[in-house]
């Protein structure tokens, strides 16, 4: 994965953030819950260490989508940015490789939770290998 300074942000432009390296891997996430915090099928994330990721602009509203998570995203325009386990205590953040000004820099190496992936979206990215399971929240 890239070391290199990566930037990013919302739709808006109210929010901004920086990546300087620690990125751990990237990945295709079909759990319900990206599905539904996102109305889309997949989303794509990369995890980064959390010392490694820093908002330059604005701030990122944090929801609770479960008991063991939340979600960050801008309170003006609701791009979602971020994604982390409360356990983690900050050690690590998901982040949507899709609001890098640069999504090319972050291709995905895998995919999750295959197992709640829609059955028409056969084929997709086929190549990448898989971790099954399911999710249902």
């Amino acid at each position: 994965m890239t070391k290199e300074t990566m930037s990013g942000g919302c739709l808006c432009g109210a929010v901004r953030y920086e990546v300087t390296g620690g990125v751990k891997g990237c990945a295709h996430c079909h759990c319900r819950m990206c599905q539904r915090a996102a109305g889309a099928p997949v989303v794509t994330w990369f995890t980064v260490t959390g010392d490694h990721f820093r908002v330059t602009q604005g701030a990122l509203k944090f929801r609770n989508s479960s008991d063991l998570a939340e979600r960050g995203f801008c309170g003006d325009c609701g791009t979602q940015i971020a994604f982390r386990y409360l356990k983690d205590a900050g050690k690590s953040i998901d982040v949507t490789a899709a609001s890098l000004d640069d999504p090319e820099a972050m291709p995905p190496s895998f995919q999750i939770w295959v197992g709640s992936r829609p059955s028409w979206m056969h084929g997709f990215d086929a190549e990448l290998p898989e971790r099954k399971g399911t999710t249902e929240n």
